[in-house]
């Protein structure tokens, strides 16, 4: 039996709630905190949703903004009873969303959370054939722990990642992510509590006094089944991989979706395009041409089997264009690159650049480490390296 044709049934649907696209932003905050989604309308029909990662890109959670919700909601795919789970993880992978909407006939009842779909995977043993280190995305970014939460949130900024790996004399201390900057330090007034005396803002607090220190780890070479199952006991998003104690990759739920959907057969299914607008929609084609192109010649290099790429475009700042992608080779861990440029195809073409010089570099790297072991090991030494 497919399992990836099975369809996702009423019963694994949460509640949330619905709100007009004039509502304020800063009246939803609470309903957000509490159903991890909701619902924007527009015109009494559904236009998209908002959850806390869309606050965390707008920068809205921190202003308090009166502005409508409207303009935060992202429009992401809606799902029924008849959607399979493949059709699902295709929809969070291209979205990023924490939850999609669910349809009950014409209208909206209810949401499908991420965790959810996570524990379908688990319960249907989708995930046993699967190693961390084929699920990783790399590298992982770091922070030292005198850094201040305002230098945090500048590092996420600019690298384009909701997280960062704290570090201490070099070594794993914590870790800090875009939920932490935006509903715990960024509120109007917050103070930690050993800072209520101090004459400064939260922002200039130091990470190694607010970094989570509860960390999540998992070997780069464990079973991703394992990995998901503490995701979901523990209640986390991510994962630190870890290859004797170093930080090697950061392993996501939408990594571990990716790396189902990398076992579809269609190859059109193994590019993912999202965020195509009515301003882009013309470019739709010659972008995935490209990217096609990208994935054959990617293909020819020897040890190179690409699995699928996800690409998300975003205009930013009115007339700025976002790229980021995620390309998945088999037996090596994700990666993740991203471009900005004022023109489409100059931002496509510095993305598959940017790629293409990760991809080379790890297979320099990689083949620095096997002539090394080589030599070692014909000195009769036991050698053990990190790829």
């Amino acid at each position: 039996m497919d399992t990836t044709n099975l369809n996702i049934p009423k019963e694994l649907i949460s509640k949330t709630v619905s709100f007009d696209g004039k509502t304020p932003v800063s009246e939803i905050l609470s309903a957000i905190d509490k159903y991890g989604a909701v619902v924007i309308n527009k015109n009494s029909e559904y236009f998209g949703i908002i959850d806390n990662r869309t606050l965390y890109r707008s920068g809205a959670a921190a202003k308090g903004t009166r502005v409508n919700a409207e303009k935060f909601a992202i429009a992401v795919p809606t799902i029924n009873d008849s959607t399979s789970i493949d059709e699902v993880l295709v929809g969070f992978h291209k979205s990023r969303a924490k939850a999609l909407p669910y349809m009950s006939g014409s209208r909206i009842t209810g949401i499908i959370k991420r965790f959810t779909v996570l524990k379908v995977l688990l319960s249907l043993k989708m995930l046993s054939d699967i190693k961390a280190n084929d699920a990783m995305t790399t590298p992982v970014i770091a922070i030292d722990s005198g850094a201040t939460l305002s230098q945090a949130k500048a590092a996420m900024r600019a690298n384009k990642v909701n997280r960062l790996v704290v570090l201490q004399n070099g070594r794993l201390f914590g870790i800090i992510t875009n939920h932490d900057l935006v509903f715990t330090y960024t509120r109007k007034g917050d103070r930690l509590p050993e800072m209520k005396d101090k004459s400064y803002g939260s922002y200039d607090a130091q990470l190694s006094a607010v970094a989570n220190r509860n960390l999540v780890l998992a070997d780069y070479s464990s079973n991703l089944a394992d990995v998901a199952r503490n995701m979901v006991e523990k209640d986390v998003s991510s994962v630190i991989a870890t290859r004797k104690g170093a930080p090697v990759g950061m392993i996501t739920v939408y990594d571990i979706f990716g790396s189902v959907i990398s076992s579809r057969s269609a190859e059109e299914q193994k590019i993912l395009i999202s965020g195509i607008d009515k301003e882009t929609e013309e470019y739709e084609e010659d972008i995935r041409n490209s990217i096609s192109a990208f994935m054959d010649k990617i293909s020819r290099m020897r040890g190179s089997n690409p699995q699928y790429i996800s690409i998300n475009i975003r205009k930013i700042r009115s007339r700025l264009y976002e790229m980021r992608a995620r390309l998945a080779i088999e037996n090596q861990s994700t990666l993740y690159v991203h471009a900005t440029d004022y023109n489409v195809e100059n931002t496509l073409n510095e993305l598959l650049g940017k790629m293409m010089k990760e991809i080379k570099r790890k297979k320099e790297k990689g083949m620095a480490i096997r002539k090394v072991t080589s030599f070692k090991k014909g000195m009769g030494e036991e050698a053990d390296y990190a790829a």
